[in-house]
């Protein structure tokens, strides 16, 4: 089980977060490979990824699960757990390149729904570096790489800070735009595009919450009745 361990924490480096699908599809041919029972549930797959935590924890890194409300999905997100904007994407990159990574993540985190048009992330921030504007190519490039990395996300023109930031950026980004990026207040890890009090608009995991409204009927915010629907989000946007 142990290769089977290693295979599977190369594979969650590689694609940096993971859908279950594709963990099925990851971990079905490794476990058959090495003719080990495969995960057969959600909770199994937990535990498995809570022993390979116990084996890197000491060496920065760290699997994280989260839920991801602007594509209704659960990833396994894998983290370094020293990251800042500075040194998440740096490899191979200029500085004029790693500028415009924290530049983006900056104009993304400051918007109050943690969004912005396509179009944004080019007309406004190339021109921004220390030296030479980027060129569009370079930031369509870099944008397509950190996409696919996880730090961003794209989606109806969109982009959104991605599951990776959520989780190895949640300190800086709750730091420095807490007018917009908070924590949960009942599980106290960061929330957007999740359910909101329909009295005081404090922002809820819908999980949280739901928990929370099996026993009290009213906001641990403000203490009025909640009214908000359980069965949508109220607060994303496209």
């Amino acid at each position: 089980m142990e290769v089977v361990k290693r295979g599977f924490l190369r594979a969650c480096k590689n694609h940096s977060y993971l859908s279950y699908e594709l963990i099925d599809k990851i971990l079905a041919p490794l476990c058959a490979r090495h003719k080990v029972p495969v995960p057969s549930s959600k909770e199994a797959i937990k535990a498995l990824v809570s022993e390979i935590n116990d084996t890197i924890s000491d060496m920065g890194q760290s699997l994280v699960f989260i839920k991801y409300p602007i594509k209704a999905e659960e990833y396994l997100v894998y983290a370094k757990t020293d990251a800042t904007p500075d040194n998440v994407a740096n490899t191979g990159l200029s500085p004029d390149d790693c500028q415009y990574f924290s530049k983006l993540l900056d104009k993304i985190a400051s918007e109050e729904d943690c969004h912005i048009p396509w179009n944004a992330a080019y007309n406004e921030l190339g021109s921004q570096t220390t030296s030479k504007p980027l060129k569009k190519s370079r930031m369509q490039e870099l944008l397509h790489i950190w996409t696919e990395m996880g730090y961003f996300m794209e989606l109806d023109e969109r982009i959104y800070l991605g599951p990776r930031s959520l989780v190895e950026l949640s300190f800086y980004l709750a730091s420095n735009h807490g007018e917009h990026i908070k924590n949960c207040m009942l599980c106290k890890c960061l929330v957007l595009w999740d359910i909101r009090c329909g009295s005081c608009n404090i922002q809820f995991h819908r999980e949280c919450i739901n928990t929370y409204l099996q026993r009290r009927d009213i906001c641990p915010s403000c203490g009025n009745l909640w009214t908000t629907p359980l069965r949508r989000s109220t607060s994303q946007s496209r």
